[in-house]
């Protein structure tokens, strides 16, 4: 006698069609309630786990408090992380502001153009002489790029200090959601993994993956970009170039660029001092450069993401430009987070399908 085949609209076929379009269209409203607020949860996602290792040593001197520990865990980024930082956006607003006025000045008053001809009498010259460059105004788009620069950064951190409701409310949020990352953090984090219809092993590589690849992107972009924005800005200040601080600030971000870094911020700023008659201070600038700049960036990079991420720096570098098109700022994280858990998965399907 033979088996009658199961009918197609079975109870359990109907079950799993009716749950699945109502918790896809459950999390659809749960997403857009989540939108308004995704960016102060982002960051405090990410503070959180930048500060894990220090949350951990906190719990172990406290016996394991979670509570006790959260609270000291997010008055400690409060004070030392989130107050300097909005003290920086208000001095990079206010110089930045300044580097705008005194742009605009030094061309009316001709200080630029006479530095220009000072700077074009040297072998520049014959190089703008090139038939290719010849067509180019090259003057013209180096004070409209000092121009566009200074006042479009102005705008921005302007705007950003303008909306202060929004920013303050934005900063309660973030504390607030600290708070529970915190104190909750990592049962939120091992229930996520555990939903994952994978192996413990893929569940567990992929954990790995993903912390390892935020440690080396936290690590071996963010602190060294900071690192070479802090050293931009010293060296500005002791060889007295203006605007320190906006200059530093410029440097760290030219330092998440994989050519050139840094040292667009620090060489023309030798260079000036060079041409205004400063020789030995320019030349000194250009040494501090090489040496503590960009120097280190050269060895400390490689080692810190080759150790932690485990994927090549020419790939990490694409992930974060293609991040930063993408995503915006939260982009240089998410990116090489996205390519690491790509190549995971190709190598789980290699495993548990390709290979059979």
């Amino acid at each position: 006698m033979s088996r009658q085949p199961a009918p197609f609209f079975s109870r359990a076929t109907l079950f799993g069609a009716v749950f699945f379009s109502l918790f896809i269209y459950i999390l659809y409203l749960a997403a857009r309630l989540v939108a308004p607020l995704l960016s102060p949860l982002l960051w405090a996602a990410i503070l959180a786990l930048a500060m894990h290792p220090m949350h951990e040593w906190v719990l172990r001197h406290i016996k394991n408090r979670r509570g006790l520990a959260a609270v000291i865990m997010t008055s400690f980024t409060f004070f030392l992380v989130i107050g300097p930082a909005i003290t920086l956006l208000i001095v990079l607003t206010a110089q930045a502001v300044a580097l705008y006025q005194w742009s605009a000045s030094i061309i009316q008053s001709g200080q630029l153009a006479e530095l220009w001809n000072r700077f074009n009498a040297s072998f520049v010259d014959k190089l703008l002489a090139h038939p290719a460059l010849a067509t180019l105004d090259v003057k013209g788009m180096a004070i409209k790029a000092l121009g566009d620069v200074s006042s479009g950064l102005a705008g921005q951190l302007g705007g950003l200090l303008k909306n202060t409701l929004v920013f303050l409310v934005d900063i309660s949020i973030m504390l607030i959601a600290l708070f529970f990352f915190f104190r909750d953090g990592e049962s939120y984090y091992n229930g996520i993994i555990d939903l994952l219809p994978f192996s413990k092993r893929h569940k567990e590589a992929i954990s790995h993956k993903i912390t390892g690849t935020f440690s080396a992107v936290i690590n071996g972009v963010f602190l060294i970009a900071l690192l070479q924005g802090v050293m931009t800005g010293v060296g500005f200040f002791i060889f007295h170039i203006p605007f320190a601080i906006f200059w530093g600030f410029l440097a760290a971000l030219f330092a998440l660029l994989p050519v050139g870094g840094a040292a667009l911020i620090w060489a023309p700023g030798a260079l000036y001092l060079y041409l205004t008659g400063s020789f030995l201070p320019g030349i000194l600038l250009a040494v501090w450069g090489v040496l503590l700049v960009s120097l280190p960036d050269n060895f400390l990079k490689p080692l810190i993401i080759g150790k932690q991420a485990n994927i090549s720096t020419f790939i990490l570098f694409i992930a974060l430009l293609g991040g930063i098109q993408a995503f915006g700022f939260l982009g240089i994280l998410f990116g090489p987070i996205i390519v690491t858990l790509v190549t995971l998965f190709i190598q789980i399907y290699h495993e548990e399908f390709a290979e059979q």
